[in-house]
């Protein structure tokens, strides 16, 4: 269901005309609705909420006062309302539509995260790398590994695999064997010393220390968003590991705290046109749940094709080939 917008004005031309382009941004989430008659609105408002109103400045006092929107702006047609915008609900009516929409998404943005379930944890960590794609077949669960591999060779690096059908190099997956299924029990029993714990079910790849993805899937939804907090703040707050990187398979209420956690999140996708759309409407959901935010710290980019890791291949060939090269290439600029 799409979020609403209602524009409030008597200037009709001006409604549809900002309408028509409004939509053509990706960042569009709003049904538009256009109201000119008093009383079409006031007749929509008894029986539906408004999530943005944007009103002339003539009507803002009424329509404050009716408080039928979350988010409340009036359009104003001086010049000097980009000066006092901060201050009052006020948005220049005759700036680009581009420019209207980031002011409507940053007031929309701030409202949401008052009311948030899933919330901001507070844990930050420039360490933490989280790797997260909508593109199926993109290699994310690879570069995810290979990152972490790269890291491994300069600092004290745990890769954490949140993809329950990815198996490390070399390695059978064990249902029966360690692996991110204890953790998640172990959470949810309370237990302490979390982190003694952790590091008796890790798998030592070179220099790497790795944690198996779950053992089946639904473990997964078994796992809070409080646990998820535990386990970031622990692996990075413990001092054992100067380097996280979690390799986001399946997005959930839980994994989200790895995003909001994250000093950078890679997306990684496949060139073409499907996958281009799928970005978009990945982009276009973020902003919807109040998240547009994280867009800030995320990278998009295509992982190189590598030969050397088509079929089965040796953990000692990840950062061998193409691939290796893509990221010592860009580690300095971006890790």
């Amino acid at each position: 269901m799409k979020r609403i917008m209602a524009i409030r004005t008597e200037d009709r031309e001006y409604a549809e005309e900002l309408a028509k382009n409004l939509n053509r941004s990706d960042e569009v989430i709003f049904q538009i609705l256009i109201f000119t008659e008093k009383n079409a609105y006031e007749d929509y408002i008894k029986e539906n909420r408004i999530d943005v109103l944007l009103c002339d400045e003539a009507f803002l006092p009424e329509c404050e006062k009716d408080a039928a929107a979350t988010v409340i702006c009036g359009l104003s047609e001086t010049s000097s309302a980009n000066e006092v915008a901060e201050q009052k609900n006020i948005i220049f009516k005759y700036q680009s539509s581009d420019d209207i929409m980031k002011e409507i998404m940053k007031r929309f943005n701030a409202s949401l995260k008052t009311d948030n379930k899933t919330g901001d944890t507070g844990v930050r960590s420039k360490k933490i790398f989280c790797v997260c794609s909508p593109v199926g077949g993109s290699f994310s669960s690879t570069f995810a590994l290979a990152l972490a591999a790269y890291l491994a060779q300069k600092e004290h690096t745990l890769f954490i695999s949140f993809d329950p059908f990815f198996t490390l190099p070399g390695e059978e997956k064990n249902p029966a064997g360690k692996d991110l299924t204890d953790i998640i029990f172990y959470l949810n029993g309370m237990q302490p010393y979390l982190m003694e714990f952790l590091k008796g079910l890790t798998i030592k790849k070179g220099s790497l220390e790795c944690i198996n993805g779950v053992s089946h899937w639904f473990d997964l939804y078994d796992m809070s968003p409080e646990n998820m907090h535990d386990l970031i703040e622990n692996v990075c707050g413990d001092g054992t590991y100067d380097s996280v990187v979690f390799d986001v398979g399946i997005i959930g209420a839980a994994s989200m705290e790895v995003l909001l956690a994250a000093g950078k999140i890679f997306t990684p996708f496949k060139d073409g046109a499907g996958s281009r759309k799928k970005l978009k409407e990945w982009k276009r959901q973020l902003i919807y749940c109040g998240k547009g935010d994280l867009l800030d710290k995320t990278v998009e980019f295509c992982v190189p094709e590598d030969e050397l890791l088509k079929g089965d291949y040796g953990f000692e060939e990840l950062l061998s080939g193409r691939l290796g090269k893509y990221i010592e290439e860009r580690g300095n600029k971006i890790y």
